[in-house]
């Protein structure tokens, strides 16, 4: 009797290991998923932080050359 529940005990544990180790497969390729996609949108915000640079550094000669422009049309 006992050897029999030890073997039920076995059989039940190979069971739930099986199914542990197919669960760990679907949520490891849904964590490389989600880390492809994140990289794309790290990369996203990077150009946006570049374009912000270019945009703060243009945004006064942009200004002055119209207030140039500006003030020779006025005269």
């Amino acid at each position: 009797m006992d050897d029999r529940r030890a073997h039920d005990r076995l059989d039940e544990m190979d069971r739930r290991l099986t199914k542990f180790e197919a669960n760990l497969r679907i949520n490891t390729e849904l964590t490389r998923t989600i880390a492809a996609n994140t990289t794309e949108l790290v990369d996203l915000v990077k150009g946006a932080k570049g374009l912000r640079k270019f945009v703060i550094w243009v945004t006064p000669i942009v200004a002055a050359v119209l207030a140039l422009w500006a003030y020779i049309k006025g005269n």
